[in-house]
């Protein structure tokens, strides 16, 4: 686990990724029930024990946006993020 946090802390030094990571301790207003992506606007999907399912319309879609602005809002970037990465890391070696 300690190489793999390492890797995630490397990539956010690429210039074409932007990795954010969200303390354990955060308070979120809600908590996902399941895994989901974001595509763009008109599209996003939800992983689920029984498959994956599809969202087009713009209401759903809207709604797992403000999901993720809830996270982006919440996560560290940049150094901070990796300053975390790190702690985590080093917890795993230890």
């Amino acid at each position: 686990m300690a190489v793999q946090l390492n890797r995630l802390a490397s990539l956010t030094h690429l210039p074409n990724v932007r990795l954010g990571v969200l303390p354990i301790e955060t308070r979120l207003p809600g908590c996902p029930l399941n895994t989901f992506t974001v595509y763009d606007e008109r599209l996003a999907t939800v992983e689920t024990t029984a498959g994956v399912m599809v969202f087009r319309d713009p209401r759903d879609v809207r709604m797992y946006l403000d999901e993720f602005a809830d996270y982006d809002e919440h996560a560290l970037f940049g150094e901070d993020a990796r300053e975390r990465l790190a702690e985590w890391s080093r917890a795993f070696r230890s």
